[in-house]
């Protein structure tokens, strides 16, 4: 690997200072946003069975946050190792306020658990923001490009549902914002991300790893010799979630118990058909459909409950590129740009390879813990990792290209209009449809 020639947060301190409470507003921009889309979803059949909205566990996790300590947890998976004893606790704590404040119990439950969800999506537009501002990408591009990871179909759906899938994104794109921030980042915020990350999913225990290799990297080439720390720091993290898995068995005894041997994690019951529609489908929702929702809402009969709709991932309609309106023309340039600039740059900068390793992870496990059918809410996942890289490439292209710099921007800020109000008309009308009935 070359010698990187880039400005990191562990060598110039004022990079951190640049538009200092710019995440601070992110946060509190985004959560509104998914709070109001979750006033949307309140009075919709979402808590009461899973399935209704591309696949979404919904009632699943609804039932697993609100329940009791004793009650059962068994629904969520042993991939997510860790979730319920790292958010049913402060879920309970949340109810017991809003029902001080005067809520019902039914009404503190669904505020609590979307207080978590959306406070979640939201701390994940900012921890894209810091990855960008802490890897040199220019401020006002930093928070363009963290509003399109905020404004993504995936996220705009995922954030205001009880859904499993948006703590796991939140942990993966925590640790690329501490990897990011260098050797600012003290050692045990590391840990406690790594941890977090893994307990969310296992499968992250993967990109932890590859974040501490990238991390080593950075910090050898600094110091001219072979920095093992951050290595090792990750190498605890996942012993100690692994003892969290063990502890919620103890204190949540109703929990799915642990696979015994590492050939039965499986989460798929079925195998991975791999075909050509598949195939296309995988790499619409990596790179397209999880950033511009589509034309059409596609709807099946639901006839368990009550006669009613369930938005279903069809793949017939989420091809349509529908460059009329410019919008997915205008992310296909954006993509067309940064992947020009993240090959340049994968070679001088570890960070950079190590999110494009992640991507690869991300695709490559699919077979493992990836459902056709849920793909845009497991797209929380590996969403931030693709709007990271978009923004490092397209920040190394426009190095090259400094003329484009002005356009660029503007088509930043054109994009980031229209996504938001064609993916805010996809949400009212998957809404409308969830409480429609059939005939």
């Amino acid at each position: 690997m070359r010698q990187s020639t880039y400005i990191h947060a562990s060598q110039k301190t004022d990079v951190i200072t640049r538009w200092r409470g710019m995440g601070a507003v992110l946060a509190i921009a985004f959560y509104s946003l998914f709070f109001a889309a979750h006033q949307q979803f309140r009075d919709s059949p979402i808590y009461v069975r899973d399935g209704l909205l591309f696949g979404a566990e919904s009632q699943t996790v609804f039932q697993d946050l609100t329940t009791t300590r004793t009650g059962n947890h068994r629904q969520i998976g042993p991939e997510h190792s860790v979730f319920t004893l790292l958010h049913q606790g402060p879920t309970q704590a949340l109810i017991h306020g809003w029902q001080w404040l005067g809520q019902d119990l039914n009404q503190a439950k669904k505020y609590s658990v979307a207080l978590l969800t959306c406070l979640a999506g939201a701390l994940t537009v900012v921890m894209v923001y810091h990855s960008l501002l802490w890897s040199g990408v220019v401020s006002l591009r930093a928070v363009m490009i963290s509003v399109i990871c905020g404004a993504s179909t995936c996220l705009f759906v995922t954030a205001p549902l009880p859904e499993v899938w948006v703590f796991a994104g939140l942990g993966l794109a925590a640790l690329m914002a501490v990897t990011a921030r260098g050797a600012l980042a003290p050692w045990w915020l590391h840990g406690l991300v790594s941890i977090y990350a893994i307990g969310c999913f296992v499968g992250n225990v993967l990109p932890a790893l590859l974040m501490a290799l990238a991390r080593c990297a950075y910090d050898s080439s600094q110091q001219q010799r072979f920095i093992v720390r951050p290595l090792l720091v990750v190498l605890v993290a996942i012993t100690v979630s692994f003892g969290l898995a063990n502890l919620q068995r103890v204190i949540y005894p109703q929990s799915t118990p642990l696979p015994t041997r590492l050939t039965d994690w499986k989460i798929r019951s079925e195998p991975w058909i791999s075909t050509r529609e598949n195939a296309g489908l995988v790499s619409r929702e990596v790179f397209l459909a999880n950033i511009v929702a589509p034309r059409v809402v596609s709807t099946e009969a639901d006839n368990g409950l009550g006669n009613r709709r369930r938005v279903v991932l069809a793949g017939a309609a989420w091809p349509k590129l529908n460059f009329q309106n410019g919008i997915m023309a205008g992310w296909l340039l954006l993509l067309a740009l940064a992947f020009a600039g993240l090959v340049w740059r994968a070679q001088m900068d570890p960070f950079t390879l190590g999110i494009v390793s992640i991507l690869v992870w991300c695709l490559a496990a699919l077979p493992w813990y990836g459902d056709l059918d849920r793909l845009l809410v497991q797209a929380c996942l590996w969403t931030p990792a693709v709007v990271i890289a978009v923004g490092l490439g397209l920040e190394r292209s426009l190095e090259h290209w400094p003329r484009a710099k002005q356009p660029i921007t503007f088509l930043l800020v054109a994009f980031v209009c229209t996504q938001i109000t064609r993916n805010w008309m996809f949400l009212q009308e998957v809404v409308a449809q969830l409480k429609s009935k059939v005939g």
